[in-house]
């Protein structure tokens, strides 16, 4: 699954971080079918997106985000249609529109559809500091891309330190090599960070990274239970230089009563737990009919087919329309979920009734 991000599509935890993805609180349900006003460009003609940016690599991955990953357009209100996660790799289809690029993604559930660009990115092949922050990555962390930097040979980057769980710092906007940007993560080879002293933050308080010993705030760290632990590069009675995070990191000094650590640095607790019963993770957040669907099915969204199932795959079921058509929120494998109509015949009961959950809240975008 790659670096693990909390998904869900909202119906009964509204909750999804990126990668794997945290939804907003205060959801409706909709109708995937139902048709939705386009207003994006109040009569005007419709803005052409253009092919991919020559400087930006064509195959991108997959970060950790708020909110749906997947459009059905470019155009702020386009309906949400999925979700991705963190790791995915999908291919660039189009230039940069209102924030959005078109994507294909690839896999046992091939669709396409509109990205937030903040949402793609790459791996970095060597350690080193992101130019113009206080970050620094290592070999295989993700950086998200945001286009060609007025330096020759660089790509601007926004960098958001991982501190494990659901906690982000950030983001950073600076700068990184563009030939040591790719869409996976380079051979065991690579040179690490360097290695470190483990000391644990202050239980509950949170505490300042400063860019210097003299000051100049650029993070602050959370309080966390357990507290944070950190890389001590450079000690000197209570000052301490840190590099903090699982990658990226943030570094500089910090000042408290620090501690060391019982060992070596703590594994960072994943985002969401893996599935362990051989169901895509998305399916334990519904509490629908649970089907096995057909490889080969197609899933419609708004009278267009929008992706194709390469193999079996799983589905909660949230409605029914005419015609045979069943609503449904769907995945193969953890790496994409979307939601969309079916055929009933391509769907096998697996457990629960055969009518849909109770109406519940959806969140405004997919009305």
């Amino acid at each position: 699954m790659g670096t693990a991000t909390r998904f869900g599509w909202g119906y009964t935890t509204c909750l999804l971080l990126v990668a794997l993805a945290l939804v907003a609180p205060g959801c409706r349900r909709g109708q995937s079918g139902a048709a939705v006003e386009d207003r994006s460009t109040g009569g005007a003609a419709p803005v052409e997106a253009g092919p991919p940016p020559p400087d930006w690599p064509r195959v991108l991955v997959v970060g950790p985000g708020t909110g749906p990953a997947l459009f059905l357009g470019h155009a702020q209100d386009a309906p949400a249609v999925g979700y991705l996660s963190a790791g995915a790799r999908v291919r660039l289809e189009s230039n940069v529109v209102n924030g959005r690029v078109e994507v294909l993604v690839g896999g046992a559930l091939a669709t396409k559809g509109w990205v937030p660009v903040s949402r793609v990115g790459a791996y970095a092949q060597q350690r080193g500091r992101v130019e113009g922050t206080r970050t620094y990555v290592g070999p295989g962390d993700f950086l998200g891309i945001l286009g060609a930097s007025e330096t020759p040979g660089q790509m601007r980057v926004e960098v958001r330190p991982w501190l494990g769980g659901g906690n982000f710092l950030g983001p950073f906007v600076g700068t990184y090599p563009a030939d040591q940007l790719r869409d996976a993560p380079p051979g065991e080879d690579a040179e690490g960070v360097t290695p470190a002293d483990c000391y644990r933050l202050p239980p509950g308080q949170t505490v300042t990274v400063d860019e210097s010993p003299r000051g100049e705030p650029v993070a602050t760290l959370p309080a966390l239970d357990p507290p944070l632990s950190v890389a001590v590069l450079r000690a000197q009675g209570d000052l301490f230089g840190v590099r903090a995070g699982y990658g990226p990191y943030v570094t500089g000094y910090v000042r408290g009563s620090l501690s060391p650590c019982e060992g070596p640095m703590p594994g960072p607790a994943p985002v969401v737990a893996a599935s362990t019963d051989g169901r895509p993770v998305w399916m334990r957040l519904e509490s629908g009919p649970l089907h096995r669907v057909a490889s080969g099915a197609r899933v419609r969204f708004q009278n267009r087919t929008i992706a194709r199932l390469r193999g079996e795959g799983w589905a909660r079921e949230l409605g029914r329309q005419d015609g045979g058509l069943v609503d449904v929120f769907l995945a193969v494998d953890d790496a994409v979920a979307i939601r969309g109509l079916v055929r009933e015949g391509d769907l096998t009961l697996v457990e629960g009734g055969a009518t849909a959950a109770p109406e519940e809240p959806l969140p405004d975008e997919l009305q």
